[in-house]
């Protein structure tokens, strides 16, 4: 049971953490497959026509299925040979562009903030739960002594087991 709650506590705090750059994935992904299923019904006249060298196009070439144009995302509807001439038919990625740009301005404003961190939360992640005064050395002795008829004026030294308890 405390196995399942601290592994339950440490997700929230890791999706805490992450939970921005993993909606930011988990969007792009859905972005770019809408794109896909736009484009495959989308006729020439409704698509941009861009025309590159092949110098050109390899500096533009995001991945496979994009270029980046003046700044703008574009989604590769089909690309023509024409010549010395790539042409390539493509539709600008308004959603990409916007969703880039939120996560762009988030880094920005992040690494710009030069607030100290606070204090209460700095003595928060260096506290220590375990003593080190509690804690036994290793490799010592407990020495017993007893008050019986039989063993008066003995004592004895029992070394300490490292091993786990006995289970029950």
């Amino acid at each position: 049971m405390k196995k399942i709650i601290g592994i339950t506590l440490l997700s929230l705090l890791l999706l805490q953490a992450t939970g921005c750059y993993v909606y930011f994935i988990a969007r792009l992904t859905a972005i770019r497959a809408e794109m896909r299923e736009q484009l495959k019904m989308l006729p020439d006249h409704e698509l941009t026509l861009l025309t590159f060298t092949q110098e050109e196009f390899r500096k533009a070439k995001e991945n496979d299925h994009e270029v980046k144009v003046n700044g703008k995302m574009h989604d590769i509807a089909r690309i023509v040979l024409k010549g010395e001439k790539l042409l390539v038919y493509a539709l600008h990625d308004e959603a990409e562009d916007n969703l880039l740009s939120f996560l762009h301005e988030m880094v920005k404003r992040s690494s710009s903030d030069k607030k100290p961190i606070p204090s209460q939360l700095v003595q928060l992640l260096t506290l220590q739960f375990i003593s080190i005064e509690s804690k036994l050395p290793q490799n010592t002795s407990v020495a017993i002594s007893h008050s019986s008829f039989y063993l008066s004026g003995q004592s004895s030294h029992t070394p300490i087991i490292d091993s786990p308890p006995p289970r029950i």
